[in-house]
């Protein structure tokens, strides 16, 4: 190119900033203060987007809490529901010579024979009966400070005197899976079918708790042998009544 047309282009265009340098300056500084605006809100608009995303974090680790919480308190709760349910099917014994009692929880899971109950009795020295809607249930043996362990009728530690029939016939009921009755006079007649009840011999219970009917008979060389279907199930031990001295 030729050096005096360059010169011409260099004079033309210094001219021109010259003549339109506010224009260009206004214009520049209009494009950097936009562009500058832009960039602060964009890093507003992301500074915005991160706290609410932190934000959303805690408020989902709070909900989180709190939902543990209520699960928590549903599941105390619950049980408490159901032991009310249960206890509208208990029937009260008026009898001063009972105390209301409830489970507290299995003695030696997965045993289920053996339960802990909210009763205590200083001294105990012979068991006591558990009763459940005029149903012998079992025998407490045991009492610590604030509770007492309990055997229920299948156990086979459990033992009491009973009557069996109209003719009170006597003999001692001993738990487990198959609840026997033996030394049952063999002078005296019983029949399948014939109601057992306490007898309140051995001062365990009182005579007339129901406890089952016999469905088998044994004959041995001295006396005869019962086996049982007892009323009480239990299968889910939640109140009694225990008798006391």
């Amino acid at each position: 190119m030729n050096k005096k047309y360059l010169y011409l282009l260099i004079t033309i265009f210094l001219v021109i900033i010259f003549y339109f340098k506010e224009t260009i300056i206004q214009n520049t500084l209009f494009l950097f203060n936009t562009t500058k605006q832009t960039i602060s809100n964009y890093i507003s608009d992301t500074k915005e987007s991160i706290n609410l995303h932190f934000n959303q974090i805690e408020q989902i680790k709070k909900l989180t809490k709190e939902n543990q919480e209520y699960k928590d308190y549903i599941a105390q709760i619950i049980p408490k529901i159901m032991n009310c349910e249960k206890l509208n099917l208990f029937k009260q014994i008026n009898n001063p010579n009972v105390v209301f009692s409830q489970t507290i929880s299995y003695a030696n899971l997965p045993d289920i024979t053996d339960i802990y109950i909210n009763y205590h009795e200083k001294n105990l020295t012979i068991p006591r009966g558990l009763i459940y809607n005029n149903q012998a249930a079992g025998i407490v043996i045991k009492s610590y400070k604030k509770f007492s362990l309990a055997y229920l009728n299948i156990n086979p530690k459990t033992s009491y005197t009973v009557f069996i029939g109209n003719n009170k016939i006597p003999g001692v009921l001993f738990g487990g899976d198959k609840m026997i009755i033996k030394y049952i006079p063999k002078y005296h007649k019983i029949n399948i079918g014939d109601l057992v009840i306490t007898s309140g011999l051995d001062k365990i219970f009182y005579e007339g708790v129901n406890v089952g009917k016999i469905i088998s008979i044994t004959q041995t060389k001295l006396y005869q042998e019962a086996t049982i279907k007892p009323f009480y199930n239990p299968l889910h031990p939640t109140f009694f009544y225990v008798v006391k001295k």
